[in-house]
């Protein structure tokens, strides 16, 4: 039997169980819980995003607003990413936060509570997926600065670079489709190896830093009065690499056993990627120059200005930095994947325009190839925001943000104060909370990302701009009217409870009476 591959036994429980949840079996279940875990963990690709955005903590704060901030979000994340466990436990499909907020909203909220979820998901996972590819395609550029004094970066040659690393997620989604199981095992070794080898050449070859100028140094370089505003502000650097991680409820319908698998893998990426960020974060400030050098290196990452102050080379700065572009590549194609598969479960559930289309799935490879065609389309389109101003990517981080930590609060706002005391404990999924540990996980990751969403809408200088919630604005805007014209007429909100019953019967009973 091919590896990944389920039993029939496997088969039947997790097609009764999506039945019961009101779906029927589209999709191949073809990944394996280990392939589920390195997808997830390549997606979120954390200690390689903390490398691609640490100048906003070193501006904001310097090095102690780096090494704390990454500690609170840690934390803080795990605590977010064990509330969605539990619920994708009860309700492992593709869908994620719009079916979460369906099943557990009450009556009156659950259609328009359920579409905004859906739509916000998947403008936030886009935008998402393309910060992982504007990493890529940077950085491309970035080698070259770093290997040649003479060259000029353009920002329409970043552009090319970006674009180059979306074809080739959309390429590898749709016609390499049956192996992507085994790419992302390959990807998950590539991650590993490429930490363990650029930590061990940090750690000989690097000269070290004191203590204090890791831990105590405070330095606000970033224009803002406040030097608590100013921490605030830095956080960007330090939430987002820890994005992501609800990959793996969105592949629920691709994988065996999803009820215990999904949790596992949320919880263990974030696990795994955070402890390996935190190593990688310490080693990284330790091994770092003159901040003012660092902020202002020519290639525009300074994580490529310690790589080659500790090389003392620029070819082994090369090899180290591609190894961190490799996997950003990775990411791109594993967000992809799990992007695509939100948007045509809304699809399915007659939420987008052209739900018809988007939501079919080809018969052949077993996937919803228009949809991931749409969601390299969407991207490409957010690089025409780069091409007209250099905060774009700064922008487009924040989106990733906001967007995503809006789907993430709105499920366990629900759940606690509305699903969870309806809950009965017998009918609870593999993955079980106590109700005290439960409610103090929710509140603690509504409370974080209440404040994360706010500093998030920041520039990261006062006379700067950030035009992240312009454009999330327009998003929603866009939703809504969609919403008011044909979503509220077609969209075919999912109606099972938090008992795991269709509530059609009853509600068209309540509202006949």
């Amino acid at each position: 039997m091919p590896t990944g591959m389920e039993t029939p036994s496997s088969i039947l429980t997790d097609e009764a169980r999506l039945a019961h949840l009101g779906h029927r079996q589209e999709l191949r279940r073809t990944y394996s819980l280990p392939a589920l875990g390195a997808l997830c963990v390549c997606l979120m690709a954390t200690w390689e995003a903390l490398s691609s955005v640490i100048t906003a903590a070193l501006v904001s704060g310097g090095p102690p607003c780096l090494f704390y901030s990454y500690v609170a979000s840690f934390l803080c994340t795990i605590c977010i990413a064990t509330s969605l466990a539990e619920i994708a436990s009860i309700y492992p499909t593709a869908g994620g936060q719009y079916y979460w907020v369906a099943a557990l909203s009450p009556a009156r909220a659950k259609l328009a509570a359920s579409y905004f979820t859906g739509w916000i998901s998947v403008g936030g996972q886009v935008v998402f997926t393309a910060s992982a590819a504007f990493a890529a395609g940077l950085q491309t550029q970035a080698l070259i600065t770093l290997n040649d004094d003479s060259y000029v970066p353009r920002r329409w040659q970043g552009m090319l670079f970006y674009w180059a690393t979306l074809l080739y997620a959309g390429y590898l989604n749709v016609w390499g489709a049956r192996a992507m199981p085994h790419v992302n095992l390959t990807s998950g070794i590539i991650h590993i190896l490429a930490f363990a080898g650029i930590v061990v050449t940090l750690g000989v070859m690097a000269d070290k830093k004191a203590a204090s100028f890791v831990f105590a140094e405070f330095v606000n370089s970033s224009g803002w009065e406040s030097d608590g505003i100013s921490w605030l502000v830095g956080l960007l650097s330090t939430v987002y690499p820890f994005l992501g991680y609800d990959a793996a409820c969105h592949m629920a319908e691709e994988l065996p056993h999803a009820s215990r698998n999904v949790p596992l893998a949320m919880i263990g990426s974030v696990v795994i990627n955070g402890i390996m960020g935190l190593v990688y974060c310490v080693l990284l400030l330790f091994s770092a120059t003159s901040l003012d050098r660092l902020v202002e290196t020519p290639t525009g990452f300074p994580f490529m200005e310690i790589y080659l102050d500790a090389t003392r080379s620029r070819v082994g700065a090369t090899i180290m930095s591609l190894m961190l572009v490799l996997v950003a590549i990775a990411a791109t194609v594993a967000s992809t994947t799990s992007t695509s598969r939100t948007l045509w479960a809304f699809a399915r559930d007659k939420a987008t325009p052209c739900h018809e289309y988007l939501s079919h799935v080809d018969p052949g490879l077993q996937i919803p190839v228009r949809s991931v065609v749409l969601v390299v389309g969407l991207q490409a389109l957010l690089g025409f925001l780069y091409l007209c101003n250099d905060t774009a990517f700064s922008a487009i981080l924040s989106m990733a943000i906001i967007g995503l930590y809006l789907s993430y609060i709105l499920p366990i706002g629900y759940m606690l104060f509305h699903g969870r005391q309806r809950l009965d404990r017998r009918d609870l999924a593999s993955f079980r909370l106590s109700p005290w540990l439960g409610v103090a996980l929710n509140v603690v990751s509504m409370i974080w990302m209440v404040v994360v969403m706010i500093f998030s809408t920041f520039p990261p200088a006062p006379q700067t701009m950030n035009y992240s919630s312009v454009v999330l604005a327009g998003w929603v805007v866009f939703g809504a009217i969609y919403y008011i014209v044909a979503a509220r007429h077609k969209f075919e909100v999912p109606m099972t409870d938090v008992y795991g019953v269709d509530k059609r019967h009853n509600e068209h009973n309540q509202g006949s009476s």
